[in-house]
């Protein structure tokens, strides 16, 4: 500031682009992300038979936490950061049927390698 010169207001700065600075700029959209992605996973691991029911202990806590990070997300205003808390709760979400969701997302990929493979024979 010594030779006069001014420097700009926050909203006229470069933005950041990088991957990084856009997941940092959405802290609770981000944790609803990873909350879900890791309740998911957790519940996979820990299913004995991946048709039964999970467990409620484990699915319903993981599932909450991922619905409280989107709802703070939603209040903070996040922008564009519903993608992300989008996918964590559709996880958790998956997580808490998971012997269902698996047994449907089967049907669904054999019928339409299926539809694939009658649709180029005929």
């Amino acid at each position: 500031m010594a030779d006069g010169s001014l420097e700009k207001p926050a909203h006229l700065r470069p933005a950041d682009t990088s991957a990084a600075g856009w997941l940092a700029q959405r802290p609770a959209g981000l944790a609803a992300g990873i909350l879900g992605l890791l309740s998911f996973v957790v519940v996979a691991i820990s299913q004995g038979q991946l048709w039964a029911t999970p467990d409620w202990r484990i699915t319903v806590p993981g599932f909450v936490l991922t619905a409280a990070a989107a709802c703070v997300s939603v209040a903070r205003r996040e922008t564009r950061a519903y993608p992300l808390w989008l996918l964590g709760v559709g996880l958790a979400g998956a997580a808490l049927v998971l012997g269902w969701f698996l047994m449907v997302a089967i049907v669904i990929g054999v019928t339409a390698i299926l539809m694939l493979i009658l649709h180029a024979l005929m």
